[in-house]
Parts: C-alpha cells; sequence; structure tokens
C-alpha cells in the first residue's frame, strides 16, 4: 500500500530541505525524497580523500543566504537550537596577477579601498561610492529576493518609477564587464571585479550579466562572507533536524521516476523501484525544471508553449572542476600573505587574456587560467585533524570539451588535474608529493553525475541571465512557485531568486504553498 503525507518534497538540496522544514513547523506531515546516499545537494561536505579531513563537493560559503530572514531572524531556530554558527574572514580573496601584483579584498570596505589604491586612487574613491550607492538599494534587493517576484512586466514598470530603479534595469541589461568599465579605470581592478561577478557561472563580458556584479561585493561587506563552522554540510544537518523533530521524514537512496498525475492534478510521486508516495495536499520538485518538464510527468496537460519555453532555457556558459587535497602543512605562496586568505586566486593582468579565456572555454578547450585555491580550515579548524591541512582548488572548465564532448573528460580528468597541481607547485615552495595525504578530483561530468539536477554540470540549473531571473525564472509567467498543474510547486535553484546558497526560493515557495493551504506564514515565524 502507498504511503501517504500532507507533502512530498523531491530532493534535498538545502532550498529543498528549507521549504519542508518551514511546513514540517507549520504541522504538515512531510516527507523528502533524495537519490543520492545522503541529503544536501550542492551544500555536501564529505571525507574525500582521508578520514578526519572535511571537503566541501560544491558551496564553499554561504554568502547570500546571510540576508535571509530564514538566518537573519533564526526563523526555524537553526542557530539558537541546532547550532549553526558562521564565520565572517576579515580576509576575503588575495588575486595575484600573473606579473606578481597582489590585489587585496577584506570584510572591512575601507581596507579593500587601501588595497585598490596600489593601482589607483581614482578607482578607491569610486569603490567607495559605488558600494554606497549599492547599500542605499540593498534592503529593497533583499526583500525581493526572499519574496516571490513579480511578473516581469511588472517588475520592469515598479522599477521605472525612480532614476535608481531605472539604473538597476539597465544594469541587469548590459554586461558585467561594461557596468564595471563604466566605474573603474584600471585595468587590474577591473580584472579582479569582473572575475567575482563570473562566480555567477557566466561570461562577465555577455550582455544580461551586469546584475552579477552589482550585488555580490556590496553584499558581502554588509552582510559578511558566512563560512559555515563544520562545512557547507552543516546547514543540511541542521534543517535535517529540524524536519525530524516536527516529524518529518527523510528517504535517502529513493530516486523519483516520474510524478504522478490523476486529471490536472499531480498527486504524489513514482520512484524508480516502482514504490508510490503520495501526497494529499501538495507534491514539490527540487529538481532542475528541464529534468521535469515534460519528461518526468507522463501525459500531462501543460499550458501551450510552456514546454517549449523550459526547452529553451540557458545553461550557464562555464562549468566547475575541484581538486581536493589533504595536506601536512599550508601551501606556502611565494608571494607572501596568501596564506591569510580564505580564497586566494591566480589572474590574469591583460585584459585581452582575460577576455580571450572565457571564450575558448565556450568553445570547449580546457584551460587552467582561472583557479581559485580555497582554505576554509584556516578559520575553521574543525574541519582537519589537529595540525594538518587542506586546500579546495576550484576552476572553470567546460563541460562539452571541443573533442570529444562531456564523456572524454574520464579520459583525461586525471590529467588536468595533475596540471592543476603543477600549477600549486609552481607558486608555493612546499607542495611536493610529502605534503599530500590525499587527493580527489571532480570534472564537470562528475558534478552532474553525483547530482543530477546540476544538468551539464549547471551547478545554478539556469544560467543567470537577466532574461531568466526573477519574474523570468524558471519562465515567464511561472514564477509564483506554482507549477501549471493542481497541487505542483517548484522550489531550488530552477526558481527565484537563483543558484547559489540563498535559501531563497526554499523560504519563498513555503510561503506560497502555504497561502494556498490558508496557513498563516507570518503567525508562523513569530
Amino acid at each position: 500500500m502507498a504511503k501517504k503525507y500532507d507533502v512530498v518534497v523531491v530532493g534535498s538540496g538545502h532550498n529543498g530541505l528549507i521549504t519542508a522544514a518551514y511546513l514540517a513547523k507549520a504541522g504538515l506531515s512531510v516527507c523528502v525524497l533524495e537519490s543520492n546516499e545522503r541529503a544536501g545537494g550542492g551544500t555536501m561536505t564529505m571525507e574525500l580523500t582521508v578520514p578526519g579531513f572535511k571537503h566541501d563537493i560544491c558551496s564553499v560559503a554561504h554568502t547570500m543566504i546571510q540576508a535571509n530572514p530564514l538566518i537573519k531572524n533564526d526563523e526555524l531556530g537553526l542557530k539558537s537550537k541546532y547550532g549553526l554558527n558562521y564565520i565572517n574572514p576579515e580576509c576575503i580573496s588575495g588575486v595575484f596577477f600573473d606579473d606578481g601584483s597582489v590585489l587585496e579584498f577584506y570584510s572591512d570596505m575601507e581596507k579593500t579601498c587601501q588595497s585598490i589604491a596600489k593601482f589607483s586612487q581614482r578607482d578607491a574613491e569610486a569603490y567607495r561610492v559605488f558600494n554606497k550607492q549599492v547599500w542605499q538599494m540593498l534592503d529593497m534587493l533583499v526583500m525581493g529576493m526572499f519574496n516571490p517576484a513579480p511578473g516581469f512586466g511588472a517588475q520592469a514598470a515598479m522599477m521605472d518609477q525612480s532614476p535608481e530603479g531605472r539604473e538597476m534595469l539597465r544594469a541587469q541589461a548590459i554586461s558585467a564587464w561594461d557596468f564595471i568599465d563604466e566605474w573603474f579605470e584600471h585595468d587590474k581592478v577591473k580584472i579582479a571585479l569582473a572575475r567575482y561577478s563570473s562566480e555567477a557561472m557566466t561570461n562577465p563580458f555577455d550582455h544580461g550579466t551586469g546584475m552579477s556584479f552589482y550585488i555580490i561585493l556590496p553584499y558581502m561587506h554588509k552582510y559578511g562572507s558566512g563560512l559555515p563552522v563544520g562545512g557547507s554540510g552543516k546547514l543540511p544537518e541542521v534543517l535535517i533536524q529540524c524536519i525530524e523533530d516536527h516529524a518529518g521524514t527523510i528517504k535517502v537512496s529513493s530516486p523519483v521516476k516520474e510524478f504522478k498525475i490523476s486529471g490536472s492534478e499531480v498527486t504524489g510521486v513514482v520512484l524508480t523501484t516502482g514504490e508510490e508516495i503520495l501526497a494529499n495536499k501538495a507534491v514539490v520538485s527540487s529538481l532542475n525544471v528541464k529534468q521535469v518538464f515534460p519528461d518526468m510527468l507522463p501525459g500531462a496537460q501543460l499550458p501551450d508553449g510552456f514546454v517549449r519555453n523550459v526547452r529553451n532555457l540557458k545553461h550557464s556558459t562555464i562549468q566547475p572542476f575541484t581538486l581536493h587535497m589533504a595536506l601536512n602543512e599550508m601551501p606556502k605562496f611565494k608571494v607572501p600573505g596568501l596564506e591569510n586568505f580564505f580564497w586566494v586566486e591566480k589572474s590574469h593582468a591583460s585584459v585581452e587574456g582575460f577576455a580571450r579565456t572565457f571564450r575558448e572555454l565556450e568553445f570547449g578547450n580546457p584551460k587552467r587560467d582561472f583557479t581559485a585555491y580555497t582554505f576554509q580550515h584556516n578559520f575553521d579548524k574543525s574541519r582537519v585533524p589537529e595540525g594538518k591541512h587542506l586546500i579546495h582548488i576550484y576552476a572553470f572548465q567546460p563541460y562539452n570539451l571541443k573533442d570529444g564532448g562531456a564523456k572524454r573528460w574520464d579520459d583525461i580528468g586525471q590529467e588536468v588535474a595533475d596540471a592543476f597541481l603543477e600549477d600549486l607547485r609552481a607558486v608555493t615552495t612546499n607542495m611536493g608529493d610529502d605534503n599530500i595525504l590525499g587527493k580527489h578530483f571532480m570534472t564537470p561530468l562528475d558534478f552532474e553525475r553525483k547530482n543530477p539536477s546540476m544538468m551539464r554540470a549547471d551547478i545554478t540549473h539556469l544560467g543567470t541571465f537577466n532574461w531568466q531571473l526573477a519574474g523570468n525564472r524558471p519562465v515567464p509567467g511561472w514564477a509564483q512557485y506554482r507549477m501549471p498543474l493542481k497541487k505542483f510547486y517548484m522550489t531550488g535553484s530552477s526558481t527565484h531568486p537563483g543558484g547559489g546558497v540563498t535559501g531563497g526560493s526554499g523560504r519563498n515557495a513555503a510561503m506560497a504553498i502555504m497561502e494556498d493551504l490558508g496557513i498563516d506564514f507570518e503567525k508562523l515565524i513569530k
């Protein structure tokens, strides 16, 4: 006999868990289904190399979630009851250029300006002015992230009512590079800032990427970088505790084959084993929208043009490659002081080299130019055995290789990982074999295999272009988490506010579901 709950949530990324936690706290019986052997999605932490070394699989910092009322107001008690804790390192990132110069970013804006002033006094002042200007709009932007988005037309009409809103509309439409170029003069400053914007997994020279620069650094200066103590996986861990404390159920190793439909209503799911799990009130998917529509809804009658719009959604233009290592000693950089930063980044000194590398990636050519070395354990010693160290090497690569497509990653993955190690050895003095206790790499193809919702290794599900954000995400007309079948909802990175660890869609989807069920969300969070 099929098991039945009030709500079934498919996928246990942090957004799916957040939706489930709010609904469970509201008194609904909730079941979360996860295809992997453990929950967490892109917020997993695992001992990939050697026992005792905790490596973040995907996300390394939870910056955007810091302003979410879930965390800011501790609405579910994740901090006060379950022990979730965040650190905000003072030394955020050190960018060292291929000519030996260094630009540092700190949580303190003035210290960052002092570093920028080494390259351009004018740019240092521009950075101050820019951040102060964005801060005037940041509360509104944050409120927009952590509430369901209005339709794109309605949002544009509202923004068109003020000079500030019109400037934001323009920023959304142009490229991040063009936006940066209007504010700053020195090439190295512009390159470092554009590199930040590329963390949205898009080429900063492409139109429609301007907002990826507009918000991230002012947000970080105001709310902190949000390094989770115990690893990225601490967030799903405490969310699971919260769900289970409210009688919710988490089922891992339970891949869903399809959603069960009765007429125009989604009534549950069918697992790959054939088992059916039913829902009285709602079914919620945190999978990639392109996974779900139409293949996982056999026979569903969908609005004209809906499936076409889903199929036409564009993926991010760059994908991740990671190399994790457990170490005896902290890497000693030839450039002094870099070891004090959470994030150390290699960078071009020329705009031409910087721009060309993005295009090379888009044409399927593996590159080693964009490499970041992250050291979470510098600020969180619980991640490593006493006296030991670790490094997370994170780089951009193409999913589809020019010669051989994605499958060729199985042939060249080890070669690329070895090359990244050689590059690290070239900029350090102590990274011989005797310093390395264990290694583990993941290619873009591995990311997709580990988490099928990251289709084409897109860790944000869909590209963060302006035509795929806010009221257009996932598709125009369907940005309120309610999908075009009764009792069927979506959360996760395919929905507003998009990828990264924001928790926004998790909370927003819970609000929408509770509104439909006549449950007072505001009363729940008091």
